[in-house]
């Protein structure tokens, strides 16, 4: 005891202890903090994410009274999960929990944004909504009956044919939307829906759309969205003559040249516009290597139409000199 007592009165030995306990003090603090580190970094990376895209936005107004249009029906999420069977169940639409909502049930007419909210999402996970806004118009509800005529415009058919007759099982409908929309409907149209290129007559639905007297499409709800239709289809044609022009110079040793050809018409088929402008196919024959008899299948085209036979033969008669 008394040579503890020595050793804590002699300064140098007292400095040696501080100084030990200042170095085993940082160390400890070091070390610990050095763990913590790594056990952030350790969550951190324990984390899984994902951007899950077309997810519908629930709605919530006063759909006795109003009407809402001129809105996204869906938007996207990113998903942030502490397991990946959270995340994996989350982004598939069959089995996630969450929904997103917009509720505009406290607003009256006019446009209005409003958040668009994550409801029932799992603990542990986060999710971030792009837009997170929503935008739509609200409108006093209203109904009232229009004439359904089709429209079977020419890009939904192959080439070479026009719709010969549409007969249709609805021939008025009613439709649902805003008082200033409906004012602005001309009628509702029944069209072919994606990219359909009719070559046979059809039998099946069409989808309803309300437009205005331009055309434009205006939005509503058509109750029944769709009618059953069937449209019979004509096929264009036109026969036309066919010319052979003889090209290029005799060789030396012939003195004449003459030609005779299988056909003299052929079938067209195209758009009215293009056969309008077809009176006759022309097919150049070029003779210059011609020194006898012989017979050339040629093949016959015309711009905007296909030509059927597609092939003609000529048959070449060589006088020699």
């Amino acid at each position: 005891m008394k040579r503890i007592v020595r050793i804590l009165k002699n300064d140098r030995w007292w400095q040696i202890l501080v100084a030990l306990f200042f170095a085993v003090t940082l160390f400890i603090t070091a070390w610990s903090g050095n763990t913590q580190n790594k056990s952030n970094s350790s969550s951190a990376s324990n984390t899984f994410t994902q951007t899950v895209e077309s997810v519908p936005v629930d709605i919530k107004y006063d759909s006795d009274n109003y009407f809402i249009s001129g809105y996204s029906y869906d938007a996207e999420v990113y998903l942030t999960a502490t397991t990946q069977l959270a995340l994996t169940t989350e982004a598939t639409s069959d089995t996630r929990h969450f929904k997103l909502v917009a509720d505009l049930s406290n607003l009256g007419q006019g446009t209005s944004r409003v958040p668009i909210q994550v409801k029932n999402l799992p603990a542990g996970m986060s999710a971030q909504v792009s837009p997170s806004t929503l935008t739509a118009t609200i409108g006093k509800k209203a109904s009232k009956t229009f004439d359904v005529d089709a429209n079977i415009t020419p890009d939904k058919l192959a080439n070479g044919y026009e719709v010969k007759k549409v007969s249709l099982d609805e021939t008025k409908v009613e439709v649902t939307s805003s008082e200033d929309i409906i004012n602005q409907i001309d009628h509702v149209q029944a069209v072919l829906e994606g990219g359909v290129n009719l070559s046979d007559d059809y039998d099946g639905n069409l989808l309803l759309q309300a437009v205005s007297a331009n055309g434009t499409v205006l939005a509503s709800s058509i109750s029944p969205a769709k009618v059953h239709a069937k449209i019979t289809l004509r096929k264009l044609s036109k026969s036309v003559p066919v010319k052979v022009e003889l090209t290029g110079d005799k060789a030396s040793n012939v003195s004449s040249v003459s030609y005779s050809f299988d056909r003299g018409h052929v079938t067209i088929v195209g758009s009215q516009e293009a056969m309008d402008k077809i009176d006759s196919i022309t097919v150049p024959v070029d003779i210059s290597q011609v020194t006898k008899d012989t017979s050339k299948n040629l093949e016959l085209t015309a711009e905007g139409v296909t030509v059927q036979p597609g092939t003609v033969k000529v048959n070449l008669k060589v006088t020699q000199k």
